[in-house]
């Protein structure tokens, strides 16, 4: 018997294809990965904002940085991004990657110190994505 190709859009099958991925790519780099994480909560301790990533060997991963726009101009995005920078190297990392679309935060980033290292153009009509990395 021939086993079948089927059409599976569902996010199970991508929550299963990623842990089947990490799963052979630990086995292959036993490096240790943890994630990260800081949030901002107001005085309802309301979740306003925050920041995520993941410490993998000498590499912060920056994935989410998130600040409510009617809170944005006080400087919570700065205290995020340098909260998870400085615990990244307190756990090993001396470098950051993250990638940022046009319209959200690359000259946020540049003010920070990340330069840009890949662009994808038309991406995915007709922006921009960029891959920005720095030394910690």
């Amino acid at each position: 018997m021939r086993n079948k190709i089927v059409a599976d859009n569902s996010t199970q099958l991508s929550e299963w294809l990623k842990e089947q991925v990490v799963a052979f790519n630990q086995s292959q780099w036993p490096v240790q990965r943890q994630e990260l994480g800081f949030s901002i909560n107001n005085e309802d301790a309301q979740r306003i904002g925050g920041i995520s990533g993941r410490w993998f060997g000498n590499w912060l991963l920056i994935d989410w940085l998130w600040v409510n726009p009617e809170d944005r101009g006080q400087g919570y995005a700065s205290e995020l991004l340098s909260k998870l920078e400085s615990h990244a190297k307190e756990l090993g990392a001396n470098k950051a990657v993250l990638d940022t679309l046009e319209f959200q935060a690359p000259e946020f980033y540049r003010r920070h110190g990340y330069e840009e290292v890949f662009v994808l153009e038309n991406y995915p009509l007709t922006g921009r994505r960029s891959y920005m990395c720095k030394e910690l």
